[in-house]
């Protein structure tokens, strides 16, 4: 039997408005908290979300196996065609992003900032 461990630093924080969310994350995203991201993502892809987006803001601490779990949830928003943003986060966190030449290639944008197909 598998044992799962518990994230004890970890947050998500849902802002919902119809298929568009808003996730914020807090404390560490870590090999603890990875999981816990991964399922929520999953669910949100699985009921038809259009468009999902990070908030790094509150986030304290990230790790390769973090950063790693963000690249998988923007593949498996690619996968159920629904868009994906990361706010940025503090500057210890976007230097790590930085630092693992993944500032080009993931999809930052200011708060409050929307798409072109989510402005009205």
């Amino acid at each position: 039997m598998r044992e799962t461990m518990e994230p004890e630093d970890f947050s998500i924080r849902e802002d919902a408005q119809e298929d568009r969310y808003t996730l914020i994350l807090a404390g560490e995203l870590d090999l603890a908290s990875a999981p816990t991201l991964e399922a929520a993502i999953a669910r949100l892809c699985s009921n038809g979300a259009s468009e999902i987006v990070f908030d790094l803001g509150a986030l304290a601490f990230i790790d390769s196996t973090g950063l790693r779990t963000i690249l998988g949830c923007m593949s498996l928003c690619e996968e159920h065609l629904c868009d994906f943003w990361l706010i940025p986060g503090q500057r210890s966190i976007q230097r790590l992003f930085e630092l693992a030449g993944l500032l080009g290639r993931l999809p930052f944008r200011e708060p409050g900032r929307r798409t072109p197909e989510t402005s009205a």
